[in-house]
């Protein structure tokens, strides 16, 4: 099957790798147009509180107690909420950049036009629609997703994709 235009989905994780270099290499074989994909979630609703921890020191680049007592989580959270979710939008716009131009090198490297994309947004939500708003033929993701707690398993973006996509999915591990 030939495949016009590719939508190859990235998180910057390795099984995201080795998804990008599949989808790359469909591309060139079929002579596809590639969108690539990088959803920012800014916000943190569902993380536990280690995730925001880890992603809040990342961010800030500061050092944070280990330990956290819930009053002071609280006070924390109440003076850091929009700071951190400016911060937060910072890293993560500069990790897309360096994750999609990672994507753009390599179908460059193949004669593969990329075209970069970075969304805010609920990543299975956005990757949807996207697809659907491109008459995309192919989603090209990884099928595992970095959990909150930096744990690699199936995806909960994956599985919502391949079971609500209408176009065909190919999920690498």
């Amino acid at each position: 099957m030939v495949y016009n235009t590719i939508l190859i989905t990235t998180d910057g994780s390795e099984n995201a790798r080795k998804a990008v270099q599949s989808g790359i290499d469909l591309a060139s074989a079929c002579g596809s147009k590639v969108y690539a994909l990088y959803v920012m979630e800014l916000d943190p609703g569902g993380l536990t509180k280690e995730a925001i921890h880890r992603d809040w020191k990342t961010a800030m680049k500061v050092s944070l107690p280990e330990h956290i007592s819930p009053a002071q989580w609280r006070t924390f959270a109440k003076i850091a909420d929009e700071n951190w979710k400016i911060e937060r939008k910072k890293h993560l716009e500069e990790k897309a950049e360096n994750v999609l131009s990672y994507v753009e090198e390599l179908g460059k490297n193949k004669g593969v036009d990329v075209e970069k994309v970075h969304i805010e947004g609920k990543p299975a939500n956005e990757i949807l629609d996207f697809a659907s708003d491109k008459n995309v033929d192919l989603i090209v993701m990884g099928t595992l997703g970095m959990g909150s707690d930096g744990t690699f398993r199936l995806g909960r973006v994956a599985e919502r994709v391949i079971h609500n996509a209408g176009c065909d999915v190919m999920s690498v591990r």
